[in-house]
């Protein structure tokens, strides 16, 4: 049993019931994106990509990573000018036929992301508090979804999701203009529970055990899951300018993982990528977060805060939240590329992982008779004094 939840009364889903009949012979793919264009107004499909009206340039594409029999995962994969990264939204689903799978995965997605970016992408949204970081003040307007449930008429005690995680999840903001939030809590019986926290993508642990307390206190009443989901657009006010791109950030860590793995000189390397980066702070980034994120690709056992301190020459210490900064999504894109692409070898690896203080600390603890997945490890980066947090 599905259910839809509005935080006000008197709104209405973006999506609206549609029957349709895809062509034979299309692709999978296709019929996904003509079974949105049905549901969205005035979305339109150009090629392989759908396009929508008054959204600035925002662009949709699907694909099915995985595809075995009637069960699917498909990925939304939307890009826009505003965005730093691609906003990647996935759903899952069994159905025998191709039609049904397309169905089940458009409403997914219409219902969710994309009720919360269309309005936001034109300018609605509600104003939220606003967020201090690095001495600078960040105001954001809020597009809510509405609440997804599986097997419930409304969500936990009544309240939507967000308005329990928004003091939170703010807290987490940084410079990007555009901000996405999923917000997943489901009660699987036993005491079980599978809940998320996600922006911009990426899980934040922290966050995400406030949803697991909730979801523990969700009644079954003989359900055998209750499931609630919510989305949330948020869109900063006024010059978000960022002087460098996602793009960049990649080729700039796919330089300094050469130059790792050559063997050049410690000090070289920074000298090298402060040379090549578009901003010197970039530099200083890629230059301290990638030993650091390839220590965590490589013991994954190891539980790593989500906050770090961020040490300035003459100014003291400052903690954010790794959602904060710019180039820790795309510094680790660039890492997981590697192991993909590349597949380096052990020496390889700890050429670079070798010089994170994480493997130092890890070093102690097990010599100290610590367990792995017993850790929780914190980190701390020193930066330049003219450094400037993106």
């Amino acid at each position: 049993m599905f259910g839809w939840f509005k935080k006000k009364s008197g709104e209405t889903s973006v999506a609206q019931p549609v029957q349709s009949v895809p062509e034979a012979g299309i692709s999978l793919e296709e019929r996904v994106l003509r079974q949105v264009v049905e549901l969205v107004p005035g979305a339109a499909l150009e090629g392989e990509k759908l396009r929508f009206p008054h959204c600035g340039g925002l662009t949709m594409r699907v694909e099915f990573p995985d595809l075995d029999g009637p069960k699917f995962r498909m990925e939304a994969i939307l890009e826009h000018p505003d965005f730093f990264g691609p906003l990647v939204e996935s759903t899952a689903g069994v159905a025998d036929r191709d039609e049904d799978k397309a169905r089940y995965a458009a409403r997914q997605i219409v219902d969710s992301v994309l009720d919360a970016l269309l309005p936001a992408l034109r300018g609605e949204g509600e104003p939220e508090p606003p967020v201090e970081l690095w001495g600078r003040t960040h105001r954001f307007k809020a597009s809510v979804s509405g609440v997804l449930l599986t097997n419930a008429q409304e969500p936990p005690e009544g309240r939507d999701l967000w308005s329990r995680m928004a003091k939170a999840v703010l807290g987490c903001l940084g410079s990007q203009k555009v901000y996405w939030v999923k917000l997943y809590a489901a009660h699987l019986g036993g005491g079980d529970t599978s809940c998320e926290v996600r922006i911009n993508g990426w899980i934040v642990p922290e966050l995400t055990e406030t949803m697991v307390q909730l979801a523990k206190s969700w009644p079954l009443e003989g359900a055998p899951v209750k499931i609630a989901k919510q989305y949330i657009v948020l869109v900063q006010d006024g010059d978000t300018a960022c002087p460098y791109t996602w793009s960049q950030v990649k080729d700039l860590t796919r330089q300094a993982i050469r130059l790792f793995e050559s063997g050049a000189k410690y000090d070289q390397i920074r000298e090298k990528l402060e040379k090549s980066a578009p901003d010197p702070s970039l530099a200083e980034d890629v230059f301290g977060f990638l030993p650091e994120l390839m220590a965590q690709v490589v013991w994954p056992q190891v539980k790593v805060t989500s906050q770090f301190s961020i040490s300035r020459h003459g100014h003291g210490q400052t903690s954010v939240w790794f959602t904060q900064c710019r180039a820790w999504a795309p510094v680790y894109s660039a890492i997981m590329d590697h192991f993909q692409e590349d597949r380096p070898g052990k020496d390889q690896i700890m050429s670079i992982a070798g010089t994170s203080a994480m493997l130092h600390a890890l070093n102690n603890a097990v010599n100290n008779g610590s367990k792995l997945e017993d850790l929780m490890m914190s980190q701390a980066f020193m930066v330049s004094e003219h450094y400037q947090l993106w």
